[in-house]
């Protein structure tokens, strides 16, 4: 529920770390905030990385970055969640199977069996907050800064709002709930918004809101959390691989689709726009736009570089004539949503209206 992306992490340190991670085409890298340099990724036969105040703390299992592409488990099951976001990003918090209750109990446990006291798994910082060992902590927090949040599986959407109205840095600030049909819910909280209202259906890989700040939080980041519905109990969604019995006995297994986290089968949209000016009269300029998926398209103009105004909204793939005004130069913003909420941008060449003067 608390942040553990540090407060004092700004944005230049986060662009510095997400060139470093190259996401597949038409994904943005990886984004944050940082006022110092955050730890590069490190594969994980790399050396530890050396710490410093403000660092993030390596992943678990395999290394500091959730890449959606860690082994099957070996209690792998029928699960059916993927990851609630696109790209690799790090994870800031696990759940702590020793009481996930947000009640300390100066231990943290996680899924492998594994158990150290609070700061512990080899903690450089000892007696320091380190968030990944976030004593109770009930989920797994992803350091998206102000990114595209996505549904883990199909559902009904049973909650989207603040958590605690009355009081913007109490609980899970913005979060949404949805509900999969079986028995489980899923939470996406301290969202900067939400895009998404509560008895719509949504599918895996929708976007329902945008990753933040919100609530009891110290940093930019999402809050996925796994619950029963009855009772709303929290759940790892890596169930327990230990060698002894899970000390949380509200489990019910592995639930990741496939065995392992992995991202959702979304493609990406693209988007094409040209613009060119009829030969028989330059002011009138020809636009026209298209994705290969389809979608909704907004057709911004801008005007001589100026900031872009609004000419059409959602609007189907097509074109359109624009009047320009002789010596003006033109060009046209893009953008498509497709029906899972992603978006794409494109603009056109630069045309310059006006009729050309030709001399007698």
């Amino acid at each position: 529920m608390r942040a553990r992306l540090r407060a004092g992490v700004h944005c230049e340190a986060m662009r510095l770390l997400g060139r470093s991670l190259l996401v597949t085409a038409g994904m943005l890298l990886l984004a944050g905030a940082g006022p110092v340099s955050a730890a590069a990724p490190r594969l994980a036969t790399q050396a530890p990385i050396p710490y410093k105040r403000w660092s993030y703390p390596a992943q678990i299992p395999t290394g500091p970055i959730e890449a959606g592409n860690s082994p099957v488990l070996a209690n792998a099951g029928s699960g059916f969640l993927t990851l609630p976001f696109l790209g690799p990003h790090f994870v800031t918090s696990i759940f702590d199977h020793c009481n996930p209750t947000y009640v300390p109990d100066g231990r943290v446990c996680r899924f492998d069996g594994q158990q150290r006291t609070a700061d512990g798994f080899d903690d450089p910082n000892p007696g320091g907050k380190d968030y990944l060992f976030y004593d109770g902590h009930d989920g797994m927090d992803y350091g998206l800064y102000y990114e595209n949040v996505i549904a883990a599986a199909d559902g009904q959407v049973v909650f989207a709002a603040w958590d605690n109205p009355g009081c913007a840095k109490c609980g899970f600030g913005q979060n949404v709930f949805i509900d999969h049909g079986n028995g489980i819910l899923t939470r996406y909280a301290h969202l900067e918004r939400i895009d998404v209202q509560q008895g719509q259906r949504v599918r895996r890989g929708q976007v329902i809101g945008q990753s933040g700040n919100t609530g009891s939080s110290t940093g930019e980041h999402v809050h996925f959390g796994v619950y029963l519905a009855a009772g709303r109990i929290a759940i790892d969604p890596y169930g327990w691989a230990g060698a002894g019995p899970d000390p949380w006995p509200k489990d019910i297994g592995n639930l990741w689709l496939g065995g392992a986290p992995r991202f959702p089968a979304v493609t990406l949209p693209q988007v094409a726009v040209s613009a060119q000016a009829q030969a028989d009269d330059a002011t009138q300029i020809d636009v026209s736009w298209s994705s290969p998926g389809g979608g909704r398209f907004d057709v911004q103009v801008v005007r001589d570089g100026a900031p872009s105004s609004n000419w059409l909204s959602a609007v189907a793939a097509g074109g359109a004539h624009f009047s320009g005004q002789p010596g003006h130069l033109y060009s046209f913003l893009v953008t498509v949503k497709d029906d899972l909420g992603w978006a794409a941008t494109a603009i056109s060449s630069d045309i310059l209206a006006g009729r050309l003067s030709v001399a007698p």
